[in-house]
């Protein structure tokens, strides 16, 4: 028994989910790839090819750690002038028109050393200490957000007697 959900915002994205599900296989409890990378490969735009996405990938990669470079070093002079920031906030876009990385950086963090021998400190203090989050959004007209709560209500009413 194939499931189908057939709310309008779902139905805009039908032909690339079907043609998605012929690159999956489902095995017990979990959804794998049939070969990585197979799903999203197949089904690129007319004029996108694999070596462009390769190529923005790389870029991506080099721009992301250019990026924490960029941060790190501003950040390392924003501390060293003022002794009393010990924590400063970066945001840099990325990839889409509205995606971003969020950069934040710590002077300084106090880690617990689990590996710790006899002798050995229980704690490390780490410097220039950055957590980083990547924010994508979806593209306009293509509400991830709606999508999923009409699925979920869609499977919840299969439920229901």
């Amino acid at each position: 028994m194939a499931i189908n959900f057939k709310s309008d915002n779902i139905q805009k994205f039908k032909h690339l989910s079907d043609a998605i599900k012929t690159n999956l296989k489902a095995d017990g409890s979990s959804i794998k790839e049939t070969e990585t990378h197979s799903a999203y490969i197949a089904n690129l735009p007319e004029g996108i090819t694999k070596d462009t996405v390769e190529d923005i990938s790389k870029y991506n990669s080099k721009f992301v750690t250019a990026a924490h470079i960029a941060v790190g070093e501003l950040s390392s002079e924003i501390m060293k002038k003022d002794k009393s920031v010990e924590t400063v906030e970066a945001e840099i876009g990325y990839f889409g028109k509205n995606d971003s990385l969020s950069i934040t950086v710590n002077r300084e963090k106090t880690y617990q050393n689990y590996l710790a021998k006899d002798g050995d400190p229980k704690e490390v203090v780490k410097h220039l200490v950055m957590n980083t989050t990547a924010t994508i959004h979806s593209a306009k007209g293509s509400s991830l957000k709606s999508v999923k709560e009409s699925m979920s209500e869609e499977f919840q009413g299969m439920f229901k007697k």
